[in-house]
């Protein structure tokens, strides 16, 4: 797969790129009119509705402001009605040089409360800390705003996100959409809720806005569409990949349940699940395309070996940690030798507590333990944050660049691919790339068995000859997509259950089979979550 032409960029990530592009030629003041330009092409192609009674902007000092006095200029010329608050004088060349040339278009002072489109300008990706007084006072006057039922527009990002770690400062008005520039920031994908919608703007920062410096790459649709795996007209169920499920301990074959229909979902040619003798009817009644078998009662010896059991092997959903699991899984793991594997859920645990505590070089003995694994088998493990510390066999980071840091080193020492489910979801690969970054999902993938549908999917994936790294992105991709899809359609999250996301998995495959076309000048467009 070819590397994504979307970077997402701590603060200081950001401003290197900028001060790369200004000094390779481009004139700061030019990338602050494109910016102010694309954003206002943005305004006027999707919220002109809300322009009739005028659009309040609010502009702080610094260079942020100065994008907003372009928009409001810009708005005005074409005959919108534009009351601009500055929360003080513009302090840096390029913001005076942009109000200098807004000003005769303009109408300065506090807006007049009737406006339903606010476009906040306040503060940048520079910001840290808590709020000035100033600054204050003008979030209060957005804050009233938006609980009359305005929209409040961001340029970058909403003032008092921090643009690295996602915190906000108190007082900080929570944007409907972020129009932000260059690269996507960090701290929107932290804090999606308070960025709203985040759509990337290109400013003409040129190559040095996808410069190949260890910034996170998102995964975006022209990316994804390339890694697609297609379906022949001819083909039949041994050409479209042969998946075997392994866990569904007593009370618990829903979880294989889910992780077969998902797989199905993704286009398994056959399915064999491996569940505890109690829910084998349960799972041939819920998904009569499976073959179901029960965990076997004896297990064979070592040199007692048969046949493999698929293309691709997916271990853990509802496996339990018994004995009896942790024997099932070095059987699974000795009868399947060279196939790819996707461990999640039980299996991650099982794995950890068999391998002790990290030794004197820091490197976990879950790590060793897969790295032994990995010369047989291409592997993905899809952790969330709490078996990720059972595997590091320490508490995550809760600071993101060390979790980030913590992922990339698992992952080089384990030679696994690393999917850290969370808000974003984050892949790490054993050469030690730039991290993935897969910003879609929402709220109704936070619920049991979420994770059995991703694992069944990846794990459909590697069946049909996907590398681990891409069946991971496009696993979680095609898995947050179908959420928002889902969603969507019933307009909320509330009343919905896992069955909408299996629904609407069909659409999510064909968006990403068929990327959308973005309009002049945007790179990315996320929805609001």
């Amino acid at each position: 797969m070819r590397s994504s032409r979307v970077r997402v960029t701590t603060a200081a990530e950001a401003s290197a790129r900028e001060q790369a592009a200004i000094q390779d030629g481009a004139p700061s003041f030019t990338l602050m009119l494109r910016a102010g330009t694309r954003a206002t092409e943005v305004l006027l192609r999707d919220y002109a509705d809300r322009m009739q009674e005028g659009v309040a902007i609010h502009a702080g000092v610094g260079n942020n402001g100065g994008d907003a006095y372009i928009i409001a200029a810009q708005l005005a010329r074409v005959g919108v009605k534009v009351r601009l608050h500055a929360v003080s004088p513009p302090r840096t060349v390029d913001a005076r040089r942009a109000a200098a040339l807004a000003a005769p278009s303009l109408v300065f002072g506090a807006p007049s409360g009737r406006e339903q489109l606010v476009v906040d300008g306040v503060l940048g990706t520079g910001h840290r800390g808590a709020l000035r007084a100033d600054v204050r006072r003008a979030c209060e006057l957005m804050q009233l705003a938006r609980e009359r039922g305005a929209l409040i527009a961001a340029l970058d990002l909403p003032s008092g996100l921090d643009a690295t770690s996602g915190d906000c400062a108190e007082g900080s008005v929570a944007a409907h959409v972020s129009l932000t520039f260059g690269t996507i920031k960090r701290g929107l994908l932290r804090a999606r809720a308070h960025a709203g919608r985040v759509v990337l703007l290109d400013i003409g920062l040129e190559q040095h806005a996808f410069a190949n410096d260890g910034a996170w790459i998102m995964a975006d649709a022209p990316t994804i569409a390339l890694a697609m795996p297609s379906a022949a007209w001819d083909a039949h169920k041994g050409s479209r990949g042969h998946l075997a499920l392994v866990g569904g301990d007593t009370g618990m074959a829903g979880a294989i349940v889910l992780a077969s229909r998902a797989a199905l979902a993704a286009g398994a040619g056959l399915i064999r699940a491996w569940v505890n003798a109690p829910g084998v009817s349960a799972l041939q009644q819920a998904v009569p395309q499976a073959i179901a078998r029960a965990w076997p009662e004896q297990l064979p010896a070592d040199d007692q070996r048969t046949p493999r059991w698929g293309n691709a092997l997916a271990i853990g959903p509802g496996l339990g940690t018994s004995a009896t699991s942790r024997a099932l899984l070095q059987h699974v793991l000795r009868e399947n030798a060279h196939v790819p594997i996707v461990f999640d859920a039980d299996a991650l645990t099982l794995l950890a507590n068999e391998s002790g505590e990290s030794g004197e070089t820091g490197e976990s003995g879950a790590a060793a333990t897969l790295r032994g694994l990995s010369t047989d088998h291409s592997i993905v493990c899809t952790p969330h944050v709490g078996e990720f510390a059972r595997l590091l066999g320490h508490a995550v980071p809760s600071d993101w660049q060390a979790r980030a840091d913590a992922l990339q080193a698992f992952a080089v020492q384990s030679g696994a691919v690393m999917l850290l489910k969370g808000t974003p979801t984050l892949i790490a690969t054993p050469d030690a790339a730039p991290l993935l970054v897969v910003a879609r999902g929402n709220a109704l993938l936070a619920t049991g068995g979420s994770g059995d549908l991703l694992t069944g999917i990846i794990g459909a994936l590697l069946g049909q000859g996907l590398g681990a790294r891409d069946a991971a992105l496009l696993g979680a991709t095609a898995h947050g997509l179908a959420a928002e899809i889902a969603t969507t359609r019933a307009h909320g999250v509330r009343g919905l259950t896992l069955d909408a996301v299996l629904q609407a998995l069909p659409d999510a495959w064909r968006a990403m089979e068929q990327p959308v076309t973005f309009p002049r000048g945007v790179l990315a467009d996320l929805p609001a979550p």
